[in-house]
C-alpha cells in the first residue's frame, strides 16, 4: 500500500505521478481518497492529455483503475477548490 499526500488547492503544476509508460496499462488498485478533499486521478497520453478521469470524494474508493489504451502515466491532484488535506491511498501491482 501507498500513501501519496497532496498539495492543495491542485493545479497542473503540483499534480504527483503515480506511474511510467513502463507500470501504467497495470493501472493502479484500491484507490482510496483517504484525505479532506476531493481528488482526481488521471490517465494521461504522451502529449499530457487527459484520456480518463475518475474523481473521488473524500471517503471513497474504487475496485481497480485501469487506464485506457494510449495512456502512458497516471497523475492524481487535489482539487482546486480546496485548502484542506488531500490524500490518496492506493495498491501497485505486483509481478
Amino acid at each position: 500500500m501507498a500513501v501519496q499526500p497532496l498539495s492543495c488547492p491542485g493545479s497542473r503544476d503540483n499534480a504527483v505521478q503515480l506511474t511510467n509508460e513502463f507500470t501504467t496499462a497495470a493501472g493502479i488498485g484500491h484507490p482510496t481518497n483517504t484525505g479532506e478533499c476531493q481528488i482526481f486521478i488521471d490517465a494521461l497520453d504522451e502529449a499530457g492529455n487527459s484520456l480518463e478521469q475518475l474523481g473521488l470524494d473524500p471517503g471513497d474508493r474504487s475496485d481497480w483503475f485501469f487506464p485506457p489504451s494510449g495512456a502512458v502515466s497516471i497523475w492524481v491532484v487535489c482539487t482546486s477548490g480546496c485548502s484542506g488535506r488531500g490524500e490518496l491511498t492506493y495498491d501497485t501491482p505486483t509481478a
